[in-house]
């Protein structure tokens, strides 16, 4: 008798952190092995917490709990076991055979007692682990630089991101909250630094900004793709640009539906369908998978249910995220899609 074979879809998830994707139950067995105190010892309050069990929430609370998944994982083993049970699980369950976790380095060293060089690696080892095991996937590590952070130590970022770059570590990204000092056209050169030496480029705007941030972004900093970015609805010349420079946003539809920037299924219906009538490329995301309880089928069949896009065209978007990858998939399955 053959064995029976379960056909699903190859699926790509582009944008995602890392502190957000781990399993409830993973992060609190991490936590635990380090000796960590959580602000409760039920684990039933720590899932509540730490899986943002209510409808909304702030802009302030989501990235409270963003400081508590980093420091949990502030450590090697923690960084090779989230690394490997976040891209291992996304696979067996979603049949995600492309993705690409973000994390920020400099948030997994607590303040410079951990080596960052061994948080870094202990992360790539943790990824080669799965793709040794599940050989049909690909992946590669984003390293996210911080608005927070001084100049200094996202120079320091860059320069390991480059560093690591022939290891696994492929691109680069801007992420966090705004701060009145932080200036994207200071980046520029550090940008292009990375692009020359073999990484790609994305950055976190258009979600909780304006438009007009959106578009000095565009501008000044030379991107591949963005995640988000959402405002440019707002702005036909700025849809343009993003067309004239093929650069694909990276939309994680439950993310920006649970935090507010889109307030119902109607604006997120206005806003993905204006974007395909002006041609400009996305792909759909998961940004905190655990923390949102979701997945990327769960992010499709968003779309899919609420009429929001056709299933051709849903799997349009799906072809311009394998398209958008910064992993060069010429190498090895180079019709990773079919």
């Amino acid at each position: 008798m053959e064995a029976l074979t379960i056909q699903r879809p190859k699926l790509v998830d582009l944008h995602f952190h890392l502190g957000q994707s781990v399993d409830p139950h993973l992060l609190w067995s991490i936590a635990h092995e380090q000796g960590i105190r959580l602000p409760s010892k039920n684990y039933w309050d720590f899932y509540n917490l730490i899986t943002l069990n209510q409808t909304h929430t702030t802009w302030e609370n989501y990235h409270n709990l963003f400081k508590l998944t980093e420091l949990i994982q502030s450590s090697s083993l923690a960084m090779e076991r989230s690394v490997y049970e976040t891209i291992s699980g996304a696979y067996r369950s979603n049949n995600i055979v492309l993705m690409e976790p973000g994390f920020c380095p400099m948030f997994r060293n607590r303040g410079g007692e951990r080596d960052l060089d061994q948080i870094i690696l202990s992360a790539l080892h943790g990824m080669e682990k799965a793709l040794i095991e599940f050989p049909q996937v690909r992946a590669g590590l984003i390293f996210m630089l911080d608005r927070r952070l001084s100049f200094e130590k996202n120079k320091i970022i860059v320069n390991k991101a480059i560093k690591y770059c022939r290891r696994g570590v492929i691109g680069i990204d801007i992420a966090g909250p705004n701060t009145p000092s932080f200036q994207y056209k200071d980046y520029k050169d550090l940008f292009m630094e990375a692009q020359k030496n073999g990484l790609k480029t994305t950055v976190h705007t258009g979600e909780d900004g304006t438009v007009k941030e959106m578009e000095q972004v565009v501008s000044a900093l030379p991107l591949n793709r963005i995640n988000h970015g959402i405002k440019s609805v707002e702005s036909a010349s700025l849809m343009k640009t993003l067309v004239k420079k093929n650069i694909t946003l990276c939309l994680c539809p439950s993310s920006n539906l649970k935090v507010g920037f889109i307030k119902d299924i109607s604006h997120l219906k206005q806003v993905i369908q204006t974007l395909w009538k002006n041609q400009v490329k996305f792909c759909f995301n998961t940004d905190s998978p655990s923390m949102l309880k979701t997945n990327i089928v769960n992010e499709i069949n968003l779309i899919r249910n609420n009429k929001i896009l056709k299933e051709i065209q849903i799997d349009q978007t799906i072809r311009w995220a394998f398209e958008a990858s910064f992993i060069n998939l010429n190498n090895k399955n180079e019709n990773l899609y079919l």
